[in-house]
């Protein structure tokens, strides 16, 4: 067996460009803890969040961590997610590693918590297994396959809630994260042109959405099932509160909604960003170009596409070398 690749990813230059603020920020932190710790393991502690605040330097246009939180938890899910599959795909990190550096940046939220510095901890909307007693820890990231898209396709329909089967058609098929979804108003449904107009996604940036055929015939009967009833909302995605029909909350698709769709399946742990990850990877082995997939998901980069949203097909990999094999 081979060594395993090390790759060096921080350098004193990329550190010398971290936002000075997340520096400071994570020194309080340590002083906080004041860690009885061998110099060792201060080290590689440090060293961990050093290679974080890299990331965000890099991948997130070093942004403080505060105002990343404060602008909407989701981001930094969004960020911690992205972050994690960097450190599977590009640095070829273990998951003990892995592990290792979710534990510390989940306890430094408790502690930006505890400082009344955010309200809620991001790393509680991430799915993270506990470990028993020799236990290999698992970083868990879910690429559903075309079969499985279609068999849960089949469940919903079965199970009679049009809500919830529009609801995985349009978040599956638009690849939108969950607080864009959240957003949308029946005043930005275009049926003539088949897409959701003007959405406001992360950063702030306006984009329009391309459901699916099935996505659009979904919304149309959904929003046919409402006026029937009579139920009046000016958002697309909603619950009843009080006798009241209102927006429904991110909490509610992210925490109930997701979690009903992925124990269809048996996969209990399904999180709504697995539905970019999962259908970005359909449309890139089905044959779609990388730079329309980075258009689809918003990506200003096309390397974070590559590198952290899609699975290679293996077999279709396996089979296209055989053609050049001599």
């Amino acid at each position: 067996m081979g060594k395993r690749k090390y790759i060096k990813y921080v350098t004193s230059e990329k550190l010398d460009r971290v936002n000075p603020k997340n520096k400071q920020l994570i020194n309080k932190y340590f002083s906080f803890k004041n860690m009885n710790l061998s110099d060792d393991t201060k080290t590689s502690y440090m060293s961990d969040f050093n290679q974080w605040l890299v990331y965000i330097m890099e991948y997130y246009e070093n942004k403080y961590i505060l105002d990343i939180i404060e602008n909407d938890i989701d981001d930094m899910v969004d960020l911690l997610e992205d972050y994690v599959a960097f450190c599977t795909s590009v640095l070829g990190n273990n998951e003990r590693r892995i592990q290792r550096r979710m534990a510390s940046i989940s306890s430094f939220f408790l502690y930006l918590r505890r400082k009344r510095k955010i309200k809620e901890n991001p790393m509680e909307f991430i799915e993270r297994p506990s470990l028993k007693a020799g236990e290999k820890p698992q970083i868990v990231q879910t690429f559903l396959s075309i079969e499985q898209v279609e068999e849960i396709r089949k469940k919903l329909a079965e199970l009679g809630d049009l809500q919830l089967e529009m609801y995985f058609e349009v978040a599956l098929t638009t690849m939108v994260r969950v607080k864009a979804l959240n957003s949308i108003k029946l005043e930005q449904i275009n049926f003539e042109k088949g897409i959701i107009e003007r959405v406001i996604e992360k950063e702030g940036y306006e984009v329009d959405l391309y459901p699916s055929e099935r996505g659009m015939k979904l919304i149309k009967k959904w929003l046919d099932y409402r006026k029937e009833n009579n139920i009046e909302c000016e958002y697309l995605f909603i619950t009843k509160r009080n006798n009241n029909w209102e927006q429904v909350s991110k909490g509610a698709m992210q925490s109930g909604w997701v979690k009903k769709i992925g124990k269809l399946i048996n996969i209990p742990h399904l999180h709504n960003h697995d539905f970019r990850h999962s259908y970005s990877t359909i449309l890139y082995n089905s044959g779609m170009k990388l730079e329309d997939v980075q258009e689809l998901l918003h990506h200003l980069n096309p390397d974070v596409t590559l590198k952290h949203y899609i699975k290679k097909d293996a077999n279709k990999i396996k089979d296209n070398k055989k053609k050049f094999e001599i």
